[in-house]
């Protein structure tokens, strides 16, 4: 079986774009069965050695690759606007069209599923457009109708939908009424990519970082809910009157203004650590320095960070919400993302009960052990297997 790989995830797509790369390890290192055509139709170069002898690399060339992310752009412009093209206009590649896949899988949600002919593998990591259009960073400027179109065309033309969680999945039929019998849940692993063992003092001298603190890494989004994070460790500061400091990795844009400027209201410069992008070598020691990671985020259905802490045996603070609550489990803290009080009396805890911390720790190694690289590799080949015969799939792979 011929499988095509059609990479166009972007760095700085933070947890998508690990898990496009850890798909592809995966299937690089415990799935030598297929013959993989790997398309790299990003501008960024590939940190991946692909080197088994049943891969092909074809490096997409950048020409053809800028010429169809303007096809793309005028497609996704246009839905912004109202406007749903249900034609074909971002042509195909010659290098795909020549090799002719039996199977595509494609790492992030892309309207490429509709737009071309191949037999297709789609995932899905969200629909909270659907669940809470209340957040402008999937509604406004006509963001609704842009994911709108591109979920409904994909879902409909898929031959295989992969949702994050059961909960995903549950989602994707309630919006789309997909075909339940081409929904196949496949949680989210760690990275299989990052460093494990990084020196963590440098680490710790490079961001300058204090002895103990909580730590969230995150894109400044609304739905991120950094705000309420800061207001939490401004209440333990004057109640507690201790400081917890909390380290927050990002890039300065987004939200970032108005939570630097709450940061300035409360007094709170000297707690609240702003470390810009981290690069991927240096995530690990992060996570192994903090009491915690806090990820008080308003969306699921789950998310990749927990996974990273657990890795590398950080506790877990997240959200009690739908998604997130099956994804955690008794391996973290669970609170009400709405309220900063339940979220600084979550930090104290972890704070104030190192045996606490250890508990969570250890349950969180339990809880990651369950679900390894070698089990998402064989649920995925399943599908793959399922899309290339169409004879059904076997729930306990």
């Amino acid at each position: 079986m011929k499988v095509g790989i059609f990479f166009n995830a972007r760095p700085e797509q933070a947890g998508l774009y690990h898990y496009a790369l850890t798909l592809v390890e995966c299937l690089h290192r415990y799935a030598p069965q297929y013959d993989y055509r790997f398309y790299h139709a990003a501008l960024e170069p590939l940190p991946l050695q692909l080197t088994a002898n049943n891969w092909r690399l074809v490096e997409l060339p950048r020409r053809s690759i800028l010429l169809r992310l303007s096809f793309e752009m005028l497609l996704m412009t246009m839905a912004r606007l109202g406007v749903q093209i249900p034609f074909r206009l971002i042509p195909e590649y010659v290098e795909i069209q020549r090799d002719e896949p039996d199977v595509m899988i494609y790492v992030k949600p892309t309207c490429h599923v509709f737009q071309w002919s191949y037999s297709a593998i789609f995932p899905i990591h969200d629909l909270q457009h659907r669940f809470q259009p209340e957040f402008p960073e999937v509604s406004e400027k006509g963001e609704h109708r842009r994911r709108e179109y591109l979920y409904r065309y994909s879902i409909s033309k898929a031959a295989a939908i992969l949702t994050d969680s059961e909960t995903g999945k549950e989602d994707a039929l309630l919006c789309y009424s997909a075909d339940a019998g081409k929904i196949f849940p496949l949680p989210h692993l760690a990275s299989t990519i990052r460093a494990n063992h990084t020196n963590t003092s440098l680490v710790q001298k490079k961001y300058d970082l204090p002895e103990q603190y909580v730590f969230y890494p995150a894109a400044f989004w609304p739905h991120k809910n950094h705000l309420n994070l800061v207001r939490a460790v401004n209440i333990l500061a004057k109640e507690k009157r201790v400081t917890i400091p909390l380290v927050l990795a990002g890039s300065p844009r987004l939200e970032y203004a108005k939570i630097s400027a709450l940061v300035e209201s409360l007094g709170l410069n000297d707690a609240i650590h702003f470390i810009g992008y981290v690069p991927d070598e240096d995530m690990t020691a992060l996570y192994q320095q903090a009491l915690a990671l806090v990820m008080p985020t308003f969306f699921g259905p789950t998310n990749i960070p927990v996974l990273e802490a657990w890795a590398a045996g950080c506790a877990v603070i997240s959200s009690d919400v739908r998604g997130i609550r099956e994804q955690v489990g008794d391996a973290g803290l669970l609170v009400d993302p709405k309220d900063e009080r339940a979220l600084a009396n979550a930090i104290w805890r972890i704070y104030e009960h190192p045996d606490l911390r250890r508990e969570l720790v250890e349950r969180g190694k339990i809880r990651a052990a369950q679900w390894t690289p070698e089990l998402f590799t064989k649920r995925l080949t399943a599908v793959i297997d399922f899309v290339f015969n169409e004879d059904g799939w076997d729930k306990s792979a």
